[in-house]
């Protein structure tokens, strides 16, 4: 996360910024620290863009992903 806060910090000179990130890394099965990533986007008005293809219907109360389990979505 620091590192992370460090690029969004040498950006800021930029239009846009994007953080993109998989919910789920398949070959361990972490799971991506959505709300710090989501609480980093905001504090440097990036956008956050997150590869559900391995938590969809299997995280979530109804199987829509990491953002539904973390209470996120929208």
């Amino acid at each position: 996360m620091k590192d992370l806060e460090e690029k969004l910090k040498n950006s800021m000179d930029k239009r846009v910024r994007m953080i993109a990130t998989d919910s789920v890394f398949s070959m361990d099965g972490d799971l991506a620290p959505l709300p710090e990533i989501v609480a980093l986007a905001k504090k440097y008005d990036a956008v956050t863009f997150i590869d559900e293809c391995h938590g969809t219907g299997v995280y979530g109360e109804s199987g829509k992903g990491l953002p539904e389990y973390f209470g996120m979505e929208g």
